[in-house]
């Protein structure tokens, strides 16, 4: 947030009401429906799992929201606010949530406020709101108090336009996202799924068009960079943790990996724990937890395969067959067993440069999206 605007107590600038006591049970009143944190989310509602309680008139009047109100999460993740805009006026809320009410809108937009709430979680600073304790909570008195930026009503209204624009065009392009992943499953299953029982495809097992890359254990770390195997079939990327790969003559020996293999993660093949090197990651490393394949590309396009194995109905059920009793695994023979069937080879690549295009777009949009997601690594 800008420095420089002036600072102003929350409870200034709203008139801070905690919601009733949870009482179930209560026989007195008018069952009402009424919302509890869960149904608070950044910004918006979820009114899915809407529960009711019995209210008196005076609890009516006293817990009533009406439009403009801010509900904000008094425990759990403290501070996670949204703006009632329902019409409806027959709605109420218990404890877990603080309704914030602006005093003078003239003075304060309630967006802003919401804005401000989310700057404020988002750098990990919840904490100096609530004091160092085991379970967090943001009683009234510290909502009250504390200090938020309160810049001029005209400016804030220009924030909060702009972020607003900015939340819709992130709203539609995550949209946009989840239809093109739907229309890239549906083209997996109609190229892939749909034609096992064609003729023209025959039954493979990996062994017969493919081997484990046999290498030298690597002698020297030193400046090497290790590569993880991302769950849910998202491929191969750079380990980004703290670890840093020691060879240990009791440890896990580490291989050079080379761009186009096939790298399977053996503990999490049935998680998607699979992916193919690309170029930009040639010559990284990985450790033998990672089984890496190579093909006969005269017989197998490695794209194809990849998508092949990444139909859910087809890696999920292969941790069925995995060795051991306690963290199971593929075992090398096993990955070679595997089978599936194939086209022609000038059909695989066909059908890969498809779902790559269909890939590719659905990346495009995701790199315009803000990224605060860590990866899910398997290996």
């Amino acid at each position: 947030m800008k420095h420089g605007w002036p600072l102003k107590q929350v409870g200034e600038l709203f008139d801070v009401q905690l919601g009733k006591m949870l009482s179930p049970k209560a026989k007195e009143g008018e069952q009402l429906p009424y919302l509890a944190n869960f149904n608070v989310q950044w910004g918006k509602f979820n009114l899915g799992n809407v529960k009711s309680m019995n209210f008196t008139e005076s609890e009516k009047e006293k817990y009533a929201l009406t439009r403009g109100d801010i509900l904000m999460c008094e425990g759990g993740e403290v501070g996670r606010c949204a703006i009632w805009n329902e019409r409806s006026t027959n709605f109420y809320y218990q404890k877990a949530l603080h309704r914030l009410r602006p005093k003078d809108k003239d003075t304060i937009n309630p967006y802003f406020m919401c804005i401000y709430m989310e700057h404020v979680t988002a750098n990990n600073g919840v904490t100096k709101i609530v004091g160092e304790t085991s379970i967090a909570h943001l009683t009234r008195e510290k909502l009250c108090a504390l200090k938020i930026p309160c810049p001029s009503k005209e400016q804030q209204d220009k924030i909060v336009k702009i972020i607003r624009t900015w939340d819709a065009v992130i709203d539609k392009t995550e949209r946009l996202i989840a239809a093109k992943e739907k229309q890239f499953k549906w083209l997996l299953k109609r190229l892939i799924s749909d034609q096992q029982d064609n003729p023209k495809w025959q039954k493979r097992k990996l062994g017969d068009v493919a081997w484990v890359a046999k290498k030298k254990p690597m002698q020297n770390l030193s400046d090497r960079k290790l590569l993880t195997v991302k769950l849910h079939c998202l491929g191969i990327a750079i380990n980004k943790t703290s670890f840093n790969p020691r060879i240990n003559p009791k440890g896990r020996p580490y291989f050079e990996r080379k761009k186009g293999e096939l790298l399977i993660g053996r503990q999490n093949f049935h998680n998607g724990g699979f992916g193919i090197v690309p170029i930009e990651l040639d010559g990284y490393i990985a450790s033998n937890a990672v089984t890496s394949i190579n093909l006969n590309l005269d017989r197998l396009n490695t794209d194809f395969l990849f998508y092949s194995f990444s139909r859910t109905n087809y890696y999920k059920k292969i941790g069925h067959v995995m060795d051991g009793t306690g963290q199971k695994e593929l075992s090398d023979r096993q990955i070679l067993h595997l089978s599936f069937f194939v086209p022609p080879l000038s059909q695989q690549k066909q059908i890969a440069q498809t779902l790559n295009a269909a890939k590719q777009e659905i990346a495009l949009f995701s790199n315009h999206l803000p990224n605060d997601t860590a990866c899910k690594n398997a290996d």
